[in-house]
């Protein structure tokens, strides 16, 4: 059964760097970039998996942009269709433990592809599909760009 339920969707990107610390280096997270967007959207479940399903904000540059988010249990499974054109698509597969390549889509750019590594998953929905989603993974395109990202999902009713 679908049933409507708002999100407070939070991502946060950081930059990692090696601090000196005696004869080793410590790892040190410095927050880049913050985006919270508050949203309404569908919850259901569906074959032992949930699904949240949403709307991209206009102002974050995703116009007809639609986001499928599945949960089964190990992994989360996040599907963005932009418009009619398949090329403008995300499918990105987070799953603790695993490195996953990814094509990336990013507006007015060409696609890249994209190596994801998940540090960690945390599903917190209760029986009734409220709580909170929280993944921890590394994003890697190039030898160059390497990103550290938290995005966490907050379903509550609508």
């Amino acid at each position: 059964m679908k049933k409507n339920v708002n999100l407070k969707i939070t991502s946060k990107q950081y930059v990692e760097n090696l601090k000196p610390s005696g004869e080793a280096f410590l790892r040190e997270l410095e927050i880049e970039d913050s985006l919270e967007i508050m949203t309404e959207g569908t919850l259901y479940s569906k074959n032992n998996a949930r699904y949240i399903s949403y709307d991209e904000a206009l102002d974050v540059g995703l116009e007809d942009a639609h986001t499928l988010v599945k949960l089964d249990g190990k992994s989360v499974r996040i599907r963005r269709y932009c418009g009619e054109n398949e090329d403008d698509s995300m499918d990105m597969t987070l799953e603790p433990g695993v490195l996953n390549i990814t094509r990336y889509q990013v507006p007015q750019v060409v696609s890249l592809d994209l190596e994801v590594y998940t540090n960690k998953l945390e599903d917190k929905l209760n029986e009734d599909g409220y709580g909170t989603v929280s993944v921890d993974y590394k994003i890697k395109f190039d030898k160059f760009y390497s990103r550290r990202n938290i995005l966490e999902i907050e379903v509550m009713p609508s």
